[in-house]
């Protein structure tokens, strides 16, 4: 897949949902709207941005699965792809979720809640660091001998 059908496919997907997210939540009809304590704006906002983070985890797990042959520099990198991704769709789930789940946590609630994605976020951070450690800092030490010595000659 070329670079530019790749970012043509899931990049568009997640700006088309992100957009229409933000629209939508901002019409006095969605904002008028509410079942009990939701609001109906609310669910389409987490609709919309929660469907943009999936489509850019699913983009994000085919690039490092299989890179476009335009993106060469990748290569060394790509198995840091999906815990990077992951660790930021963790971060950004934080005030997604919170769309609907904000009106129904009380404060013991809201504490939890929140220690969940202390526990999430580090835990995808620790993924992150022995990725590097273990698979890329590897290849990225081999890849700049190589240019060292190709300079040297």
């Amino acid at each position: 897949m070329k670079a530019r059908q790749w970012m043509m496919q899931y990049g568009v997907a997640v700006i088309l949902a992100a957009c229409f997210a933000a629209a939508l939540g901002h019409l006095p009809l969605f904002r008028g709207t509410t079942v009990g304590k939701l609001h109906a704006s609310d669910l389409v906002q987490f609709l919309g941005y929660g469907g943009a983070m999936v489509v850019a985890w699913f983009g994000a797990r085919e690039l490092a699965a299989e890179p476009p042959e335009d993106w060469k520099w990748l290569m060394p990198y790509r198995a840091l792809v999906l815990p990077v991704v992951t660790l930021l769709m963790t971060a950004l789930a934080y005030g997604v979720l919170l769309y609907v789940c904000e009106p129904f946590l009380g404060k013991a609630g809201k504490g939890v809640y929140n220690w969940i994605f202390v526990i999430g976020i580090v835990s995808a951070s620790v993924w992150l660091i022995l990725t590097w450690v273990q698979k890329c800092a590897p290849h990225a030490a081999v890849a700049g001998s190589r240019r060292v010595k190709k300079q040297a000659a």
